[in-house]
């Protein structure tokens, strides 16, 4: 069990007490699951009481929406420099797939985004959310476009199109 920690006061402080949170929970989530997820064995193995979790997540949910959000940006990031030269469409899917698959939080969260995260965040997350997805997704069209000699237009259609299939097929098979 972790040290207790004194509360954050300051801006600095409470990012990093929320960077905390969200590293401890990212690895109790690859241990235990959404289903073995909660707010109780969070809080417990972070050192703090409940109550801290609650001030900067108001839900298991936005934990998890925050686990999300982080597991794309790394992602994304990984899909950015392995995209860093002309490649065929086959080694672009292949790339695609992997990547996808080999990261132990995004499939998860996937397959219970659409029908049980979503309903148990705020409005205002949910949108944040589409909207770092589709952010996410048009970094990567810029790689894409000069990967695979597309347009501009064309690279982000084939990555909106692999992402809604991705969040499709994830949505089908939980």
């Amino acid at each position: 069990m972790a040290e207790p920690q004194r509360r954050a006061t300051t801006d600095p402080q409470e990012r990093f007490r929320r960077q905390e949170i969200i590293n401890g929970a990212r690895a109790y989530f690859e241990e235990a699951g959404y289903e073995g997820f909660t707010i109780t064995q969070l809080a417990k193995r972070l050192g703090i009481v409940k109550g801290t979790l609650y001030l900067y997540f108001p839900t298991k949910e936005a934990i998890i929406l925050a686990l999300y959000a982080r597991a794309l940006e790394d992602w994304c990031e990984v899909m950015k420099v392995k995209l860093g030269s002309p490649m065929a469409g086959d080694d672009f899917i292949q790339l695609f797939y992997d990547t996808t698959i080999n990261d132990p939080i995004l499939i998860p969260v996937l397959t219970r985004l659409e029908h049980v995260i979503e309903h148990n965040v705020s409005v205002e997350l949910l949108i944040d959310s589409k909207r770092h997805f589709q952010a996410c997704l048009n970094r990567i069209a810029d790689k894409i476009q000069i990967a695979l000699g597309l347009s501009g237009n064309e690279a982000r259609e084939l990555i909106m199109t692999l992402g809604v299939l991705l969040s499709g097929t994830a949505q089908r098979d939980p």
